[in-house]
């Protein structure tokens, strides 16, 4: 999901709830993204250990994982500050 146009667009109209909503449903796909890694690691750790190309299927599902995660910190990162200029 494209947060921070939504992010933009409350920030411009001063809806800050609804910035504290849409922060929470970011937080909630972080922490679903850690669990996901935390199993994601304990089961193909050695294999992409033992994995020396990056674009092996295994490292695929991780790095497209890892930026969706990487983006929402970027989007939480600009709901918190957009909270804090409120």
């Amino acid at each position: 999901m494209m947060y921070a146009q939504e992010l933009a667009k409350l920030y411009q109209r001063k809806e800050k709830k609804k910035i504290e909503i849409l922060c929470e449903g970011i937080i909630k796909r972080q922490k679903e993204l850690d669990k996901f890694f935390e199993e994601y690691l304990e089961l193909f750790d050695e294999q992409m250990s033992a994995e020396e190309d990056q674009n092996a299927p295994i490292w695929k599902a991780y790095k497209a994982r890892y930026k969706e995660w990487q983006k929402l910190n970027a989007d939480l990162k600009t709901a918190k500050y957009y909270l804090g200029m409120i």
